[in-house]
């Protein structure tokens, strides 16, 4: 795979903006499926747009994730049959797609997937408490700009170069993702490890696809080994961070995280009849674990949710009791993956264990 260097100038986010302006207009899209900042109570939500200024509303940076997008894809594929689509995506919503595909029927030959590295994403609460601190801190400039949800991501732009700021503080399913570089879409934009104010990476896993882009208007050419290679010493750096907050999190948790699969069972049996966490699960909406009419859930149908979590964190978002669902999957996960071999979102060609 090739790495192409991208000329940032001070701009990242207004770098990837157009950088997927240009795409979009290099592959004649008709529309593309991306999460913009909402409205009233809303911070964030996904939406399928056909105007391409509407780019200037995303920002893939911002430190905030309040829905998997890769669950409503099918949805937007159905209702846009013939349009030539893009998505653009988390790492963790890539793997879910993966997953997805490989569940159900969901054809995704036709669909552009473009996916960014994480930063790190923080609770609601945690992200609205800073996006209100800047705000104090800038009232006593003589100016008195406005902030936006942008400024939080400068901040976390910042420090990409060490791989993000405040890990502890952000959700726990970020904390203990092995994952947070973008690799498994047609096109991969790399800012971890990286100077963002200076430069960031492309990488595009189609040959063909590569083709048909305008590189050498998206680039400042082949980026050199050393920038790579501090790309991928950073990651590897905070897959293994994020591998012993794993470890510290299971210790804390101690007899409260289950031994096995028939564990897990009995802890969804026991939350009665609330499923918030499968209601959010991308998941779960194209192969929803049966249960029936006496309350008890199908055992290999659970396994094979289980054993394609993409570690997205939805599911201990929506959990009315507060339970650590990212450390409880991702344990099931950890012994489900020793036993098959298997990695979820690692590859479309990678079939799901026969359970």
């Amino acid at each position: 795979m090739e790495f192409w260097a991208l000329g940032t100038h001070g701009d990242p986010i207004g770098t990837l903006r157009n950088l997927v302006k240009q795409i979009w207009s290099d592959v004649d899209l008709d529309g593309m499926v991306v999460t913009t900042s909402g409205g009233g109570n809303e911070r964030m939500f996904s939406r399928y747009i056909t105007e391409v200024d509407l780019i200037a509303e995303i920002n893939p940076f911002k430190p905030i994730m309040e829905i998997n997008t890769a669950k409503l894809i099918p949805g937007f594929l159905s209702q846009n049959p013939n349009a030539k689509m893009g998505a653009l995506l988390r790492p963790c919503e890539m793997r879910a797609l993966i997953e997805m595909s490989k569940h159900s029927s969901l054809k995704l030959d036709s669909l552009l997937t473009i996916s960014v590295d994480c930063l790190g994403t923080l609770p609601a609460d945690e992200y609205q408490w800073r996006l209100e601190r800047l705000e104090k801190s800038h009232l006593s400039y003589e100016d008195k700009r406005s902030t936006s949800d942008d400024d939080l991501a400068k901040e976390a732009l910042a420090f990409a170069r060490q791989g993000g700021i405040i890990p502890y503080r952000y959700r726990a399913a970020c904390q203990v993702c092995n994952s947070p570089a973008a690799e498994h879409a047609k096109i991969n934009i790399h800012i971890l490890g990286l100077p963002a104010r200076q430069q960031m990476l492309l990488s595009i896993n189609d040959p063909g696809l590569a083709d048909m882009l305008s590189l050498e208007n998206l680039s400042i050419g082949l980026a050199d080994e050393q920038l790579i290679s501090q790309h991928e010493r950073i990651v590897a750096k905070m897959s293994e961070r994020h591998s012993r907050t794993m470890e510290r999190v299971n210790q804390g948790l101690g007899s409260l995280l289950p031994a096995d699969v028939d564990a897990v069972i009995r802890q969804l049996e026991s939350c009665g009849e609330c499923q918030a966490c499968l209601d959010v699960c991308p998941i779960c909406s194209v192969d929803r674990p049966y249960r029936d009419a006496d309350g008890h859930y199908d055992r290999a149908g659970v396994m094979r949710w289980l054993v394609s979590c993409a570690g997205c964190g939805m599911c201990e978002q929506s959990c009315p009791s507060h339970l650590p669902t990212s450390a409880i999957f991702a344990h099931i996960r950890l012994q489900l993956a020793q036993v098959w071999e298997y990695v979820p979102g690692r590859s479309f060609d990678e079939p799901i264990p026969s359970i």
